[in-house]
């Protein structure tokens, strides 16, 4: 197994979402050498600082508040690309990870 990315190609932030769920969508981000960032109820003070190169946002339409979309959106300044998945499944977030463009 490979180790822990290094963050070159940068993270993908995923919001919403099941917290049970994080370490499956980890290991699907990792799969193409990005980094998670997993934000199922709120973000964290700081979060800004240590967000580095975002890919993408994804955003779990079926499990996520407005105000978490909204705070999200506002912490990524770059151009990321913005996903919205209708479902929170493996399969849905698989699909968008492999559709970008890294």
């Amino acid at each position: 197994m490979a180790s822990k990315s290094s963050g070159a190609k940068g993270s993908v932030v995923v919001v919403g979402g099941s917290g049970g769920m994080s370490g499956r969508y980890r290991a699907i981000v990792e799969e193409r050498g990005l980094e998670l960032r997993h934000f199922e109820n709120r973000i964290p003070n700081g979060t800004r600082h240590v967000l580095g190169k975002v890919a993408a946002v994804i955003i779990m339409v079926g499990m996520v508040s407005h105000s978490l979309r909204d705070q999200v959106k506002d912490l990524v300044e770059d151009g990321a690309p913005i996903v919205y998945l209708r479902s929170a499944s493996i399969s849905s977030l698989r699909s968008a990870v492999a559709a970008l463009e890294t």
